[in-house]
């Protein structure tokens, strides 16, 4: 069945709770295959905003990572 499924994967549920200072979310293309996609809730210092997207949830949470997000 097509559509939108406005309810997050428990996937993105967990990510959002390791990294509160993203906006998070799960896309698919038109053959089912995901796309994980994070930006910060505030801009970067130099005032521009970042888009990070990665094809599974782990490169996700290491770039996440890398950038200091993430619960101490």
């Amino acid at each position: 069945m097509g559509g939108y499924h406005l309810r997050p994967s428990a996937t993105v549920l967990r990510l959002r709770d390791e990294f509160p200072d993203f906006l998070i979310c799960e896309l698919h293309n038109e053959r089912g295959l995901p796309s994980f996609v994070a930006t910060r809730t505030e801009n970067g210092g130099d005032g521009r905003p970042e888009l990070i997207e990665r094809g599974c949830a782990e490169e996700l949470r290491k770039v996440l990572k890398t950038l200091g997000g993430g619960q101490a």
